[in-house]
């Protein structure tokens, strides 16, 4: 099968000093062996509370801890993270993957699992359970209804003694295999001698100066062509603490821009000021404040799949931050990595995010490893954030949804308050849906839709029916909005909707009116009617009816466009967006939300509408949703291709 990724990371492991190198030399390549890791194969060293958890893990699955004893305490220890429906890595001892470490969410515990090459080396060395069977040998086999172990896992062999599986103690002690082997690679053999990152540092500067020379080659030639004036987005993370470096080697000095979320963990503030008072920079901080626990009174728990959180919380005060301190633009410098994502393994060197256009963004590492900015971060002596040796694997919002249960587990350990804080929200939105426990205890509200990931989990939960048109609605009901389709009828071009509550609320009329028609509709105000018109659309509004004729879809997307500038009246969280990415002056920002002062153009238009949260995620992915019937209406192909903001829209 070919590789999803584009590039991966190529680790090499030196079997005299049991250590890995990032990039050895030509002639001794054949000598070093080459990680076989699943892609991107973006390993980094374990740390303290890796470490930790790996004990625990295999304490639990083999009993004890006799194969760390014996094979793994002092040695150099990498982890590569790997796809899992929670959290999980690929453990890498004297290079060989000698299991998996991952969490599993149901029994809220760090467990692990032998590879064939674990397996081989924990029963050449006595420290784990094995049983004979005759084949047939697939998972879901009972070996044995009734067995009797002080460990959880077990190592299946063959009546010749090979490896064929690893089993499993249930139970009600009955002995069933969990995993097969196809593919039964012995482990490759290392001098097993125990090593010092000191070791490790010393014996990849090479490499290390390699890539260095490089990035820095790269800045400076960027800095000449573009004469721009250079920023780093510092995040209080490693790959942004490199690029800083970095950056500050070519320059000698730099402005050192922080997103304060409002959701940062107080390690990661304190960093912030540990690295600028170590490098003497001035620190701007584009601060959220406490807008997100506003906002999500709105619009619920954030989402993989409904991310208003990044909007109201990161790119909005960044923009306001950034065109104010560099109307004309800058050199923005960050630590993106093209092993992090698909998306950014596709990125190109040198972009323009559409959020903040002004800024020419590039990075000088993308193409490391994490084992190459860890490496030099420990040359350096850098002052990193001491959450990752906690085994923190990644740093940012504390609640984000893309974390994973284990990440929320350690945020619990370490900061209790904050999660406690969160976790009141959670609680309160699961009443308000009407959901069970487990939708806070194991993170479906990450998910907005019904998302594969989402069921997967729910698959393991008995009655557990998801149900996203009563969620959507719930979701509306349970908001401040507190407006939501109840009864939704076409018949050829016309549509009737029905809401629980008045489409208009009477404060607001005269505002959307003059909103609307300063963006090309054409609107009336007849007693009780509100009429909006324009080119094949016309739209009646009494009390808790909306009745729209649609003549083409183009029309559809004005009849969208006029629900987005409805619930923005009823819904607006005061973030600024709009402002910020409209023409200066053209609006005006109220209590009662966003009123135009002036007529708009066909791309400012656009920007005034898509810009705002309310319009691009809740209007989109849940109104729209339940009046079409489709949870993924918001993928609608006549949908109008997201909007581009210019620098000339300040």
């Amino acid at each position: 099968m070919r590789k999803l990724w584009p590039r991966i990371v190529r680790i090499y492991w030196d079997p005299w000093l049991n250590i890995p190198v990032i990039k050895p030399r030509q002639e001794e390549i054949d000598l070093f062996h080459v990680l076989k890791l699943s892609e991107p194969g973006d390993a980094r060293p374990a740390f303290r509370g890796d470490l930790e958890r790996l004990k625990e893990a295999l304490k639990y699955d083999l009993g004890d801890l006799k194969l760390y004893d014996k094979y793994i305490n002092g040695k150099v220890t990498l982890l590569n993270k790997v796809p899992h429906w929670d959290l999980m890595y690929e453990v890498v001892v004297s290079g060989n993957v000698i299991g998996q470490l991952y969490y599993d969410p149901f029994r809220e515990k760090w467990r692990f699992r032998l590879t064939h090459q674990g397996a081989y080396i924990a029963v050449q060395l006595g420290v784990v359970d094995t049983i004979t069977s005759a084949p047939p040998f697939h998972a879901d086999r009972v070996i044995s209804s009734n067995y009797s172990s002080s460990a959880r896992q077990v190592v299946v062999l063959d009546t010749r003694g090979n490896i064929r599986a690893i089993s499993e103690v249930r139970e009600n002690n009955s002995l069933v295999i969990v995993k097969t082997f196809h593919e039964r690679t012995l482990p490759i053999e290392t001098s097993e001698k125990t090593a010092s990152m000191e070791l490790v540092v010393s014996r990849n500067v090479e490499g290390l100066i390699s890539l260095e020379e490089k990035s820095t080659r790269f800045l400076y030639r960027l800095s000449k062509k573009y004469n721009l004036k250079p920023v780093v987005s510092y995040s209080g993370g490693k790959d942004s603490l490199v690029a800083l470096d970095l950056a500050c080697r070519v320059f000698g000095g730099v402005e050192l821009v922080f997103n304060d979320t409002g959701l940062e963990l107080p390690e990661t503030l304190r960093n912030i000021e540990e690295v600028s008072v170590y490098y003497n920079l001035r620190a701007h901080y584009a601060s959220a404040g406490d807008i997100f626990w506003k906002a999500v009174e709105i619009f619920g728990p954030p989402g993989k799949d409904y991310r208003w959180c990044c909007k109201v919380a990161k790119l909005t005060p960044i923009a306001k931050l950034t065109k104010m301190l560099w109307p004309s633009g800058a050199l923005n410098i960050v630590g993106q990595r093209a092993y992090e994502s698909l998306d950014r393994a596709k990125s190109p060197l040198v972009w323009r995010n559409k959020w903040v256009s002004h800024m020419l963004s590039t990075t000088p590492i993308q193409y490391w490893g994490q084992l190459a900015c860890w490496l030099y971060i420990f040359r350096y002596r850098l002052p990193y954030n001491k959450l990752y040796e906690e085994g923190f694997d990644r740093l940012g919002c504390y609640l984000c949804p893309s974390s994973a249960l284990a990440e929320y587990r350690e945020i619990e350990r370490l900061y209790p308050d904050l999660w406690l804080k969160w976790w009141h929200v959670l609680e309160s939105w699961r009443e308000r849906l009407k959901q069970p426990r487990e939708w806070s205890k194991l993170g479906l509200w990450r998910w907005l839709t019904p998302a594969t990931a989402k069921k997967r989990i729910t698959a393991q939960l008995e009655n557990y029916q998801i149900n996203w048109q009563r969620e959507y609605v719930d979701r509306l009901a349970g908001s401040k909005v507190n407006t939501y389709p109840v009864k939704v009828h076409r018949e050829e071009s016309k549509l009737t909707v029905e809401f629980n509550n008045r489409v208009v609320p009477e404060y607001s009329v005269e505002m959307l009116l003059d909103n609307l028609e300063k963006i090309g509709f054409s609107v009336n105000r007849r007693g009780g009617e509100i009429e909006i018109s324009r080119e094949n659309l016309y739209i009646v509004i009494r009390d808790n009816i909306l009745e729209a004729q649609i003549q083409s879809t183009t029309c559809f997307e004005d009849f969208v466009d006029v629900i987005k500038n409805i619930y923005r009246l009823r819904a607006c969280v005061l973030c600024g967006s709009c402002v910020v990415w409209s023409p200066r002056g053209s609006i005006k920002l109220t209590l009662s939300g966003p009123q135009l002062m002036s007529k708009l153009g066909e791309n400012s238009k656009s920007t005034f509408i898509e810009v705002c949260p309310v319009s691009d995620q809740l209007v989109e992915k849940i109104v729209i949703s339940l009046i079409l019937g489709d949870y993924k209406a918001f993928k609608r192909k006549s949908r109008r291709k997201p909007v581009v903001i210019t620098t000339t829209s300040s």
